[in-house]
């Protein structure tokens, strides 16, 4: 076997390349994957988190428009109250409100 003076480091110049561009790939795979992985994933819950308020606001004003129309039913049965008057259901949740709301105000932090 003889050695060719010329093609010696060809092979071991040709192998110290493809390991100098694989690590340089590995770094930059580990790189992106701490980096925009964890921003991906912050950005994913970002946008479900700002879908599910807007669901949840949706709902809560459906929630008591519903509860103001099955109040006004329910009190234009009363003597006092004509049929289709509103006053009476928004007197009910006013006071339901406040009291909601005086209640947290007592167990809030001092």
């Amino acid at each position: 076997m003889s050695i060719d003076p010329l093609n010696t480091d060809n092979e071991q110049s040709d192998d110290w390349a493809t390991k100098a561009s694989e690590t340089v790939v590995s770094y930059v795979g580990t790189v992106r994957d701490k980096t925009t992985g964890p921003a991906l994933v912050a950005s994913r819950y970002a946008v479900y988190a700002l879908a599910m308020g807007l669901i949840a606001v949706v709902l809560l004003i459906l929630t008591l428009v519903l509860l103001v129309r099955l109040l006004v039913v329910s009190t234009g049965t009363l003597p006092f109250v004509e049929p289709g008057e509103t006053w009476l259901a928004y007197y009910i949740l006013g006071v339901v409100f406040v009291l909601a709301g005086a209640l947290l105000w007592r167990k809030k932090e001092r």
